[in-house]
């Protein structure tokens, strides 16, 4: 009878599956899926820890055989490399994308949807989406008639050299996906007090609304510092 032995390479297949399968448990558990999908993709998060965990479990039930595989050169390399991304995601904090990324990324409608041309904004609450979606339609014109009338908008701030003192830029990504399709939708913000806020704080601004070529300016009448909110990227109508 031949005696079975661990195969190395099932082995380091299974605990690769093993630690992302951890790793969308713990965004599971730790109620971080806000941080990595969508509202619409949220449901990959417990699909990838149901199927992975199935997988990692699969693949040890076979990584004993009767012709184990000499471990192949650098094969502990090899998955080091493989499950490094999910440690580091479960080993620190969740981060965001932040004004470092305004620079890098558009402010037009690539990778995102965004469906607001058949609204009335006449009225009502306006959302960074919305000016979103009127700036890809070219249609910011339709707030004409609501300039001066007062919005609030939370978003964290970010800073370019036509900025005086008192102003920012106000910021928030739209994700239609994950954080790899973000898009930017920005307003400047004027007459908020100088100096006060610095790059990537997190801020609740309310003022007067006016649309002004391709920009949105809000003079504020109020700017208070927030916590970053639980859902730190908006999503597409």
């Amino acid at each position: 009878m031949t005696n079975k032995a661990w195969s190395t390479a099932r082995l380091g297949v299974a605990l690769a599956l093993a630690v992302w399968a951890s790793l969308f448990w713990f965004i599971l558990l730790a109620d971080r899926t806000s941080f990595y999908f969508a509202s619409r993709t949220t449901w990959l998060a417990p699909v990838g820890a149901i199927f992975l965990t199935i997988a990692a479990i699969g693949r040890l039930a076979s990584a004993r055989t009767d012709h184990p595989d000499p471990p192949p050169s650098g094969e502990v390399k090899k998955v080091l490399l493989l499950v490094a991304p999910a440690l580091l995601i479960m080993l620190f904090p969740p981060a965001t994308l932040g004004s470092y990324a305004v620079a890098k990324r558009s402010t037009s409608i690539q990778g995102a949807y965004v469906s607001v041309t058949g609204s009335d904004l006449s009225t009502g609450d306006l959302s960074l989406v919305d000016i979103f979606g009127l700036r890809y339609t070219g249609d910011l014109g339709a707030l004409a008639a609501r300039a001066g009338s007062s919005s609030s908008f939370t978003g964290f701030v970010s800073r370019d050299p036509t900025n005086g003192a008192g102003e920012f830029m106000l910021n928030r990504f739209i994700i239609s996906c994950c954080p790899g399709d973000a898009v930017n939708v920005q307003v400047r913000v004027v007459g908020a007090p100088p100096g006060r806020f610095a790059q990537d704080d997190w801020v609740r601004v309310t003022g007067s609304i006016y649309p002004v070529g391709e920009e949105v300016i809000v003079d504020a009448a109020q700017v208070e510092q927030v916590d970053r909110p639980k859902n730190p990227y908006l999503n597409p109508s």
